[in-house]
């Protein structure tokens, strides 16, 4: 038999009047709104202690937009109805919302809806979310949104939020986790700023050694090995800058300034000693990395990833008179303090960019640390300039240095290769040379461990500082090691347009190379330029090889060293000619093969020029001298110089190398 069919009146019977008012309301929401709202007020009425008429008016006034009574309806709810699992659902999700970064419409709304609700309302509405949770960063996550939308209840929950994270985190390996980085990136910055926060040294100078351990990590690691370790994309912008901020800014100068102090009484209490070394090894670590990441872009990437800047290495550089004077270097202008140029104690820092070639390179003289903008406006000079005063307060005070060494090993320090690229750089830039040098030689014993760049870079800085030395013979023989690796090196970029600048005879010059093929090159040629002039100008070593070697280096980047070549023209002169069997092979430049044939024309002083090689009879070769010989060889003379005309179209590039690679050893034998 069939079952009779129900009336929608029977079909409802079952249903409280509650129940049944909801019903009706909801049955008119879509077709009638203001209708479902009667049918609500009706309800409310009547029973003004039901949770589920109260709760379906909050949804009629959110999903209507309705934010002002929407928030009113929810007051309510959170005073009369705190227990009811389906509030609390709803809770948590405006919690959510408050939470996320990128809101979509639905979520700005909650966040508007929760910004409505009173004040009380709001903080026991996150506190009692946050007492709730069951889960351990969704309850952090709102004991941070406490302290960010309540200020002033930091001083309290924020020590509790530290405790939950210290605790969380030891379940954690490494310092790279999300409990770390609420601690590090969120809460720490927020507690440096709140007033009246009693927090005891020993605590404060544990996070802040937490914080160093997690910013240290961060910058340190492969972002590719960080995926997945960190909540959400796991960029942190600036990650220094949190610590950087005003809190501890104003105190680092004042602390500087008072560190002769560290010595006396209060010293040897330990708190100053320890506010001077958490503050100014955090500015120290900030500096030390925005100069490494400045030399080398790509360091925190795997070893086997394919590089995609170019990295830099700061070598000792040179000072007019010795080379000819370049327009491209820009002297900072005359300012009321004391410039740079009126202190020689202070090396003047040049940096070049692996710019594209044809494009003009800009040189950067270094600036005092004081420059407005500070490090990361002021640039690589500033970076290494900071780094170097922290370096050397934390080293200049036996209870500094204690503590200092302490937490460079906790870090990890032994295989930071960054920082002894800036130990070394350290030396350099204080003078300090014959310990560099030592340094880079015990450096270069490691090459089994040496990635080609590390190998070229040490190399390039030994060079320089032997130069400096005035080890001419040790100085040729590093560059050239550099040399035997340009042929397979990067050849992308132009020349450094500053390796030369014009200051007092007593002032050094720090240049910051770009390790490309050009650039190399550049400084090798420009090296051994300068010490082969010493050998011929100074020394008064006029040997011919030596004399054809120079003149075959200053064709890179003719004509930059006219001067020399003409000093150079006026030995050769006095001699009455000049023989150099080399010549043929490597002189290319039309400006100094028209010099040689003049020179060899009775115009020219008729010298006798034993450049060019002709082929006898018996297959020997020799050099045509061009006096006391027949017109043929005369003749042969000119027809082998017209030729060299033709070449000169050559890239000038690979004949130098080709000259150091086959010739170096000649040249080195010259500045022994």
């Amino acid at each position: 038999m069939a079952t009779p069919s129900l009336s929608p009146d029977e079909e409802l019977s079952h249903l409280t009047d509650e129940e049944y008012l909801i019903y009706r309301a909801k049955e008119q929401q879509k077709k009638d709104p203001c209708a479902a709202k009667c049918w609500m007020i009706t309800a409310q009425a009547l029973f003004p202690k039901n949770f589920g008429i109260q709760f379906e008016v909050y949804q009629i006034e959110k999903a209507a937009k309705n934010v002002k009574e929407a928030a009113k309806c929810l007051s309510v709810l959170l005073r009369d109805f705190a227990p009811e699992p389906l509030l609390w659902r709803e809770v948590e999700t405006i919690m959510s919302a408050l939470r996320q970064n990128n809101p979509d419409s639905q979520i700005s709304f909650l966040s508007y809806l929760f910004n409505m609700l009173p004040k009380d309302i709001q903080l026991g509405m996150v506190l009692s979310a946050a007492e709730r949770s069951q889960d351990t960063m969704t309850r952090c996550r709102l004991m941070l949104l406490l302290t960010t939308t309540f200020p002033e209840t930091t001083a309290h929950h924020g020590l509790q939020l530290v405790d939950s994270l210290l605790a969380a985190e030891k379940h954690c390996p490494g310092a790279l986790n999300p409990f770390r980085r609420m601690l590090v990136c969120d809460l720490l910055p927020r507690l440096l700023q709140t007033h009246g926060l009693e927090v005891r040294p020993k605590t404060l100078y544990s996070l802040l050694s937490r914080a160093i351990e997690f910013y240290v990590a961060y910058v340190t690691t492969s972002p590719k090995v960080m995926q997945g370790v960190l909540d959400g994309d796991g960029k942190i912008d600036d990650p220094w800058q949190q610590l950087n901020r005003e809190v501890i800014l104003q105190r680092i100068q004042s602390l500087v300034e008072g560190g002769a102090r560290l010595g006396g009484p209060k010293g040897e209490g330990g708190e100053d000693v320890r506010e001077v070394l958490y503050t100014t090894l955090t500015v120290f670590l900030h500096a030390l990395m925005d100069y490494t990441k400045r030399l080398y872009p790509d360091f925190n990437q795997a070893e086997n990833s394919a590089s995609t800047s170019t990295p830099l290495t700061l070598v000792e550089a040179f000072v007019f008179p010795e080379c000819e004077r370049e327009e491209s270097v820009i002297v900072p202008p005359k300012r009321s303090r004391p410039s740079l140029d009126e202190d020689p104690t202070i090396p003047i820092i040049t940096v070049s960019r692996p710019t594209p070639a044809g494009q003009a390179v800009t040189p950067v003289v270094g600036l005092s640390v004081n420059t407005p903008g500070g490090i990361a406006a002021g640039g690589l000079s500033q970076a290494l300039t900071t780094a170097i005063k922290c370096w050397d307060l934390l080293n200049s005070y036996e209870q500094l240095r204690a503590e200092f060494v302490r937490l460079l090993e906790s870090l990890g320090t032994d295989r930071w290769w960054w920082l002894r690229v800036f130990t070394v750089d350290v030396l350099i830039y204080q003078g300090r040379l014959a310990e560099a040098s030592r340094e880079l030689r015990h450096t270069l014993t490691q090459r089994v461990h040496q990635l080609p760049t590390t190998f070229i870079s040490t190399n390039l800085k030994l060079a320089s500082v032997l130069y400096a030395l005035n080890n001419l013979s040790g100085a040729a023989e590093a560059v050239l090691e550099v040399v035997g690796q340009l042929p397979g090196w990067v050849g992308v970029g132009s020349l450094a347009g500053d390796l030369c600048v014009s200051a007092a005879p007593n002032r050094r010059h720090l240049h910051v190379l770009a390790l490309t093929r050009p650039q190399c090159l550049q400084f090798a040629t420009t090296l051994l330029i300068h010490a082969l002039r010493q050998r011929i100008i100074v020394d008064r070593h006029m040997d011919d090889l030596c004399i054809g070697h120079l003149i075959t280096l200053l064709q890179y980047e003719w004509p930059k060293y006219m001067n020399t070549f003409e000093e150079i023209l006026q030995i050769i002169r006095k001699q009455g000619g000049f023989s150099y069997p080399l010549f043929y092979s490597y002189i290319i430049t039309p400006d100094i093969l028209e010099e040689f044939m003049f020179l060899a024309t009775k115009e020219g002083g008729n010298l006798q020029m034993d450049i060019i090689p002709i082929n006898h009879s018996n297959k020997q070769q020799r050099t045509i001298s061009t006096r006391g010989v027949d017109r043929d060889l005369k003749h042969d003379f000119k027809m082998g110089m017209k030729k060299l005309m033709l070449r000169s179209s050559e890239p000038i590039e690979g004949t130098i190398i080709t000259f150091l690679t086959r010739e170096g050893s000649l040249v080195h034998e010259n500045l022994m």
